[in-house]
């Protein structure tokens, strides 16, 4: 019997022992039959605020949240984009500006820390995330060899980031701050050398440790306790993770991006540029199809941006001013935002040169722009401006438009949480609300389902 090509890769994704020939398999089969692999996601949050005005391109008339009556769509190609986005002015048709969501929920502040993308209130004295964030809610969904990757930036030395993303309440996932640490955390199975060497040895104490705590528990019986379980369970996790990366060594040796000065640099923006190079690449190693990236998230009174010469501190130029065109801290904003945007290009484009079904990767992947502070330096929360590069082919419409809400409380005003409830059902969950629900607003009208002027 003659065994055509289609039907043997079906049979390698379908029955092989390896996780790496049915990734490979299922991949050359979606490119040959037209198909798309599961959406992508990439969540960039910037501290500061994003104030609605800096959304706007000049040549649109603003509008004051509490001044717009009605829901607006914009074509984007008669507009040019402002000054802190213009380097996604050749992506501009891929592009969508989101104007007048609210999030009050979170309460607003300096920082709403995981509030963004889990939608809760949290405060300086408790940081600790109240419940599953979107991004890793999504990642579970779909997921790639891992649910989610999590990078980023701070302008101190510290290792990692936590209370942004979280698996469940009270459950933080770190966001790695170091690149070099990310490298060896997510490539180093592939990298050769020393690193590799170390990935072993760490996969073998992980194994030890994994068998010692079920020794442990054996003997403790009923006496071990859900604190045992719980060390078994992070163990396991672990163990697992490992293993899963190292089925994968030959796909993600080729989608590895290249050690460089940039990865132990001591300059932030440096570091940052060298975070966007592991998140692409994760996303087209098929590591994961989820990525947070942070850019000095939760930080107040500090300096990210001396690397491109921006001297003052966050807090510094948010207290110039950035809610009006010409307020002193709009400059500052738009250098910094500047720079932030040509990053998410040169990933948004290095997506789209990659081929994906009947298209390419950016067709399938939403890369989402916000701040941790919803709308100023003190944001409250009642709009929440947002930017997405991309789109998901059959599920949503987006690319070149200008959507304005209705300003809180006004018919036709809806949430984040409705944002949230799209990109939800466009991998398959249907969730009539995410996160909390703010008591002042409309439940039904306002607060759930999806956002059908996004929905294909």
């Amino acid at each position: 019997m003659r065994v055509s090509r289609r039907n043997l890769l079906k049979g390698l994704a379908l029955g092989s022992g390896s996780m790496l020939l049915p990734t490979m398999a299922q991949r050359i089969l979606a490119n040959g039959e037209g198909k798309t692999s599961a959406p992508r996601f990439v969540f960039v949050i910037q501290s500061n605020g994003f104030d609605a005005v800096q959304a706007c391109p000049d040549s649109i008339p603003f509008q004051k949240y509490d001044d717009r009556d009605k829901f607006e769509n914009i074509d984007l190609s008669d507009h040019k984009l402002p000054k802190g986005l213009a380097p996604l002015e050749e992506l501009k048709s891929k592009t969508t500006i989101l104007q007048g969501l609210s999030g009050r929920c979170t309460g607003g502040g300096h920082s709403t820390h995981g509030g963004c993308i889990g939608l809760y209130r949290t405060s300086g004295a408790n940081t600790s995330p109240q419940g599953i964030t979107i991004d890793y809610q999504l990642g579970q969904a779909k997921p790639g060899i891992l649910p989610w990757v999590g990078v980023g930036m701070a302008s101190g030395a510290q290792d990692a980031l936590m209370n942004i993303s979280a698996r469940a309440a009270h459950k933080s996932m770190p966001i790695i701050l170091k690149p070099e640490k990310a490298y060896n955390a997510f490539f180093s199975v592939a990298a050769g050398g020393a690193r590799e060497k170390n990935f072993h040895l760490k996969r073998n104490l992980l194994d030890y440790m994994v068998g010692d705590v079920k020794k442990t528990r054996a003997a403790l019986g009923s006496l071990a306790g859900e604190e045992l379980d719980a060390y078994l369970s992070a163990y396991d996790q672990l163990a697992a993770r490992q293993y899963k990366l190292l089925k994968n060594k030959e796909i993600l040796k080729r989608a590895a991006p290249e050690l460089d000065d940039r990865f132990t640099s001591e300059v932030a923006t440096q570091r940052l540029e060298a975070q966007f190079e592991l998140a692409t690449s994760s996303l087209i190693g098929g590591l994961s199809n989820v990525a947070t990236i942070t850019s000095a998230a939760t930080e107040i009174n500090a300096q990210p941006y001396l690397g491109i010469g921006v001297d003052l501190s966050n807090h510094a130029y948010g207290h110039m001013g950035g809610n009006k065109r010409d307020a002193k801290g709009v400059p500052h904003y738009e250098k910094v935002r500047n720079w932030l945007f040509g990053l998410i290009s040169k990933m948004a484009k290095r997506l789209e040169e990659t081929p994906e079904g009947s298209g390419n990767m950016l067709d399938n992947t939403l890369i989402i722009y916000m701040s941790d502070a919803p709308d100023t330096h003190h944001s409250t929360g009642y709009e929440w401006p947002l930017v997405i590069v991309g789109n998901l082919k059959d599920k949503m419409k987006l690319g070149g438009r200008y959507l304005n809400f209705p300003g809180y409380g006004k018919p036709g005003h809806r949430t984040i949480g409705c944002l949230y409830n799209s990109f939800l059902r466009s991998v398959g969950t249907n969730q009539e609300t995410f996160g909390r629900v703010d008591p002042d607003l409309d439940l039904r009208a306002m607060q759930t389902g999806p956002l059908t002027e996004l929905m294909a």
